[in-house]
């Protein structure tokens, strides 16, 4: 999408006689309800239109940003109407563009034949029949997957999953096939990595209703398709399916098709998307079966609580697009084709070492050649188009000579970034990236000689884009006239430069824009010249100057602009020619728009390091398993990329049987939150090949990073602040291993103080001794701090503050030991709240704690004298020869029991009792 898109507040008027009006109305009536999912327009050849309250408001916000443009479309009876809102083609696309690709909606766009009929529809993962509106002459810079579903109950808890992801934009099917639990974990995982925008399911009930849960609260459309049972798959295989030379052409023999489930799902996926019915997909996809183990297991907690993604519609060319998400922060991309990889490296960050270690080695050999790393970034890639789309063009024979003009440009400019590479003498750079670059451009080499046996380049340089006339006697007959013709307005603009009398950069020059044909320019301030000429006349004002025509230069323009019409008809069938021969190119094309986008993202990551306030340094990555997490000085990219943020820089240090686990405590607002998300952020920089924000790093590869960080009620879901806790709180439990890194930011504040410092505690102790993962927990319950005095990996730190009776100063400092106070009055004081209600605070503070000790001291004095008389009884009991032995078990029994209720603080107390008796 591009940056900023203009919002014409021009309404068109509908025109709609009497008849006309009752006749849609009635036919609006017919289409019924639709899903809330869904928006409708509908043509009505002068402008586009929607109908009823949801669509009108939601589109006239869109494109008006005011609701005031909803009208009535009354009928001739005065009857109840019909609201709407009218549209220009212009806005029309706009909405189209904000409905799929933001706020992931369907559109649906029916037009008037003899009656009025659904032409094209188009969903968040099903993109095709607008892509011509959407993409044209912009960026694509959003990826266009889909999945889909198949579920299977098997043995026990246990549900088969079949996935099937088509890719469109990269022409790819990835197949899949896991067991997972009861909650989807492992499927939430799998939706996380690919990051689809819609998902087929063959229904909503039974386990699909699960599905479609963990779906929604990933923000993915549900979509059940319309069943087909005809659709032959290996015979679509066939047609659709890349295969490589030497290969037999045959899906029946593909090992992937073995997963039976996800195979179901392909065929699904197939028919919904109709690729078959579309020849520029014919031979070109590929099928992959998808490893989840390739990649760190990251649920949509941490995406969240790590801040990976920004927020929808966010354009990389808006300011706060920088710091507001990891993507931002990293991705310091030039090409479109490198914007959509660094949205998938991020979300899929690598568990190989060896791939990572040449990911970081290059990053650091361009760092190291600040050079090299400004000639790529700034120039050589700023020039290189999305070449995808161009293939794509290509493949549905909608190219144009311009657009392979453009990747005969590629073709150019790619040597030169080749050269600049070798330059680099680097062994990783050289096998990574220099390897590939040669091969496929010799693969190219056919296409690029092609162009230039065929395209006029002399034409492209007065922005013409012909067939060399060379190729045809029609075609050089009217190249002749057509430079004959050139020549004379060439010299109708020698005769304007010395009627105006103008010289130098002044002179009058000679242009040819689509809509007005050949015309002269002249600067603004050179009007007046122009105005006290009769022998010229303006035919537009623009920012850039004064075009103007006289009418033997228009007589001219004209002839010429017929010429050039015959010949481009005359030259159709050669053009036609051409693009079928380019469209063998496609496999290498899609080869070096994929190793274009790697170095983009690898120049990005090298960037993002020396453009930090503070740069970043190279991580040292151990296998996984190895128990070691140091991080010093680690700091937050977001937030030290803000203005007016001075950045206090912490440490964390983890070590196998040593320490596993962090209890965090301090104030609000004290850094708790940044702090364990600087942690997180930084260790998932390291696995997606970047350099991260700390002066040391010597980072343990882990297998999962999972979050739970500032949980909040998702009332459209029907779920409390304390169930969506639980339900992320659940995933990581099942999840974690004893390589995984987790970080939990004040559990159990949904419910009551006791409970949730019960829950708290125990997921504390199963992650501290079961689990043995590297945990950062950071907590106001402060009774959780004990864990440290019985379990020997678990240490205590808090973030420092200074407080006395009329000060209270947040450190954002982490030192060791746990802090006992929370300092929640402080802070509101630092809120500006009025002071007699902070005032109010801390009187209703000291009550309720006076009252609290009372009550304890009592308890405490009541528990104390239950076992000082249990003491008794046993003693009593065992100086007795005459009690049996099943009475004096019963004792033990309950005195047992009895210790068992008392803290250990209690304990204490009993044995000190004791001993001084």
């Amino acid at each position: 999408m591009e940056g900023k898109v203009t919002v014409s507040r021009q309404e068109p008027v509908l025109h709609m006689d009497t008849n006309a009006r009752r006749n849609f109305i009635k036919f609006h009536a017919k289409l019924g309800e639709k899903p809330s999912t869904t928006v409708r327009f509908f043509d009505q050849t002068d402008c586009y239109t929607v109908h009823g309250s949801d669509d009108t408001e939601l589109v006239a916000k869109i494109v008006y940003k005011s609701t005031a443009y909803v009208h009535p479309l009354m009928p001739d009876d005065k009857k109840e109407g019909l609201q709407f809102v009218a549209m220009s083609k212009g806005n029309f696309e706009l909405a189209v563009r904000e409905l799929l690709l933001v706020r992931n909606l369907r559109v649906e766009v029916y037009v008037k034949r003899t009656e009025w009929q659904l032409e094209y529809r188009g969903s968040p993962g099903n993109l095709l029949q607008f892509e011509d509106i959407l993409f044209a002459n912009k960026e694509v810079l959003v990826g266009n997957s889909i999945i889909s579903l198949q579920v299977k109950l098997v043995a026990g808890q246990q549900r088969r999953v079949g996935v099937a992801a088509v890719e469109q934009n990269d022409c790819l099917f990835q197949l899949l096939e896991f067991l997972d639990d009861d909650f989807f974990t492992e499927l939430e995982a799998t939706i996380v990595l690919l990051g689809p925008k819609e998902c087929l399911l063959p229904q909503l009930e039974g386990e699909y209703a699960s599905v479609k849960t963990v779906l929604e609260r990933n923000g993915v459309m549900v979509t059940v398709p319309k069943k087909s049972s005809n659709d032959d798959l290996l015979q679509d295989l066939n047609r659709l399916l890349r295969f490589a030379k030497g290969q037999q052409e045959e899906a029946n023999g593909l090992k992937e098709l073995q997963m039976v489930l996800a195979a179901e799902a392909l065929r699904v996926a197939i028919k919904y998307l109709d690729l078959v019915n579309d020849a520029g997909n014919l031979g070109h996809y590929e099928l992959k079966q998808l490893d989840l183990k390739r990649f760190v297991h990251l649920d949509s907690a941490a995406v969240a609580a790590l801040n990976i993604m920004p927020k929808p519609g966010t354009h990389p060319s808006q300011p706060s697009y920088r710091w507001q998400s990891i993507l931002g922060v990293l991705d310091h991309c030039r090409t479109p084709q490198g914007h959509r990889l660094m949205a998938q490296w991020v979300k899929q960050p690598l568990r190989s070492l060896s791939l990572l270690n040449d990911r970081h080695n290059i990053v650091q050999c361009l760092l190291e050649s600040p050079d090299t790393l400004d000639l790529l970034s700034l120039d050589y890639l700023k020039r290189i188009p999305d070449i995808l789309m161009l293939t794509k063009k290509l493949m549905r024979r909608k190219a144009t000579l311009q657009d392979l003009f453009r990747i005969y440009q590629v073709i150019l400019r790619t040597p030169k970034i080749l050269k600049a590479l070798l330059e680099l003498e680097h062994a990783t750079v050289q096998s990574v990236l220099c390897d590939p670059f040669k091969s496929f451009l010799e693969d190219l080499t056919g296409l690029k000689q092609m162009v230039e046996q065929v395209v006029d380049f002399e034409g492209i340089e007065r922005s013409e884009y012909l067939v060399k006339a060379s190729f045809d006697s029609r075609l050089m007959e009217l190249q002749e006239t057509m430079s004959e013709l050139y020549s004379k307005m060439e010299r109708l603009q020698s005769k304007c430069n010395e009627e105006l009398d103008l010289d130098g950069k002044q002179q009058a020059k000679l242009e040819n824009v689509a809509k007005l044909g050949y015309h002269f320019r002249i600067t603004l301030k050179d009007d007046s010249i122009l105005r006290k000429n009769k022998n010229y006349r303006i035919v537009d004002v623009i920012k850039g100057g004064v075009r103007f025509t006289s009418d033997k230069l228009e007589s001219y323009a004209e002839e010429f602009a017929s010429c050039r019409t015959r010949y481009e008809e005359q030259q159709q069938s050669i053009v036609e020619e051409i693009i079928q021969v380019a469209v063998g190119y496609a496999a290498p094309l899609t080869s070096l728009n994929n190793e274009l986008a790697q170095l983009d993202c690898l120049v990005s990551f090298a960037a993002a390091a020396r453009s930090a306030p503070t740069p970043y340094i190279r991580p040292q990555m151990l296998e996984e398993g190895s128990g070691r997490l140091v991080l010093e000085d680690v700091r937050h990219p977001c937030l030290e990329l803000q203005e007016h943020v001075s950045f206090i820089a912490n440490s964390v240090d983890f070590e196998k049987d040593v320490c596993n686990m962090f209890i965090i405590t301090g104030p609000n607002m004290g850094g708790k939150s940044t702090y364990i998300r600087s942690v997180g952020t930084a260790v998932l920089m390291a696995h997606v090949g970047a350099f991260v924000p700390c002066s040391k790093a010597i980072i343990s590869m882990v297998d999962s990073i999972l979050g739970r960080v500032g949980a909040s009620d998702n009332i459209i879901k029907g779920l409390s602040t304390f169930m969506v806790e639980m339900i992320e709180t659940s995933g990581i439990i099942r999840t974690a291993t004893d390589k995984s890194l987790v970080i939990i930011d004040e559990l159990g504040r949904g419910t009551s103080t006791y409970e949730g410092c019960g829950i708290a505690w125990s997921i504390a102790e199963h992650l501290a001794k079961e689990t043995k993962c590297f945990t950062l927990f950071a907590t106001h319950f402060h009774e959780i701090t004990k864990l440290a005095d019985n379990l020997s990996t678990v240490k205590n730190c808090h973030m420092a503050a200074v407080a006395d009776t009329t000060n209270f100063t947040l450190l954002y400092q982490v030192k060791p030991g746990c802090m006992e106070k929370s300092f929640g009055i402080q802070v509101a004081r630092l809120a500006n709240f009025p002071e007699h209600v902070v005032q109010n605070a801390q009187e209703v503070y000291h009550e309720f704690e006076d009252e609290h000790a009372e009550k304890q001291t009592k308890a405490d004095k009541e528990l104390l004298d239950k076992i000082q008389e249990a003491i008794e009884q046993l003693s009593t009991a065992g100086n007795n020869t005459e009690i049996n032995e099943e009475d004096l078990t019963q004792l033990v029994t309950q005195f047992a029991h009895d210790i068992k209720q008392l803290d250990s603080d209690y304990f204490k107390s009993v044995v000190a009792t004791a001993s001084d008796g």
